[in-house]
Formats: structure tokens, C-alpha cells, sequence
């Protein structure tokens, strides 16, 4: 199945609809973003894990948002599923990035980024210790 992924700058009409609806293309998705503190000088949202310091435009680790990536990781390593995942989330006291408590889909949502980051996670010196942690 081929998908075509368009960023749009601009409000999209109907006829933007119906001229990809007459090309054979069907609506996948549709993904809103408000602009907010988390986004960069390019208006794109910073990675999970990752804050734009202001006036430098630089990336500098979000330790709490590193700690929920490190715990989302340690509960899959034991089989855990998204519904639990994010109740422990919730019961360790963390929150999501507009501060509102963890859902399933909001994990799922963050497994992409997971998937990105999981290399600097597992090369952490403290990865291994709550690895094996998780796993006794």
C-alpha cells in the first residue's frame, strides 16, 4: 500500500479533499498540532525526552520524560502491556505532556519514539541495573 504524507502550512479547503479523493487516494488520518512551549524555532514539537532551550534553539535531555521512556522500556522487557504500562505511569506520578494522566493510546503513541531513543536508553550505565531489576 503506497501513502503520501502532506504538510500543510496553510487552512486546507475542500477542494484540496476532493482533488485527492478523484486521484484515488483515501483519508488515513488527520493530525492537529497546536502551537505550544515544546516546539522549536521551525514550529515542530521536540522529541519525548528532549527540551528546546530557549533563545538557542539547542536540545538538552527532559530528565522526567527520559525517566517515563526508561520505564516504558523496563516494562516491556517484562511483557507488560500498554493498559498496565500506563497505569504504572499514573501511579508513579507522572503525566504526559500537557499533564494529563497516561492512557494506553498515549503509550502506543510514544512507542515510535521509544523505538528512536532506546539505543541512548540501553547504552545508559543505568540501564543495565533496572534491566535486571525488572527482570528478578
Amino acid at each position: 500500500m503506497r501513502q503520501l504524507r502532506d504538510e500543510i502550512d496553510s487552512p486546507v479547503s475542500l477542494d484540496y479533499f476532493q482533488s485527492r479523493t478523484a486521484a484515488g487516494w483515501t483519508l488515513k488520518a488527520i493530525e492537529w498540532q497546536r502551537p505550544g512551549e515544546d516546539e522549536s524555532q521551525d514550529g515542530m514539537p521536540a522529541p519525548y525526552g528532549i527540551a528546546v532551550v530557549p533563545d538557542t534553539a539547542r536540545l538538552q535531555p527532559q530528565p522526567e520524560e527520559v525517566e517515563v521512556l526508561q520505564t516504558i522500556l523496563e516494562l516491556i522487557v517484562v511483557e507488560k502491556g500498554v493498559s498496565h504500562i500506563a497505569a504504572e505511569l499514573n501511579s508513579r506520578g507522572f503525566a504526559t505532556r500537557s499533564g494529563k494522566p497516561w492512557t494506553s493510546t498515549a503509550v502506543f503513541n510514544l512507542l515510535p519514539r521509544l523505538i528512536e531513543a532506546a539505543p541512548d536508553i540501553l547504552k545508559n550505565e543505568d540501564w543495565q541495573a533496572r534491566r535486571t531489576k525488572a527482570v528478578s
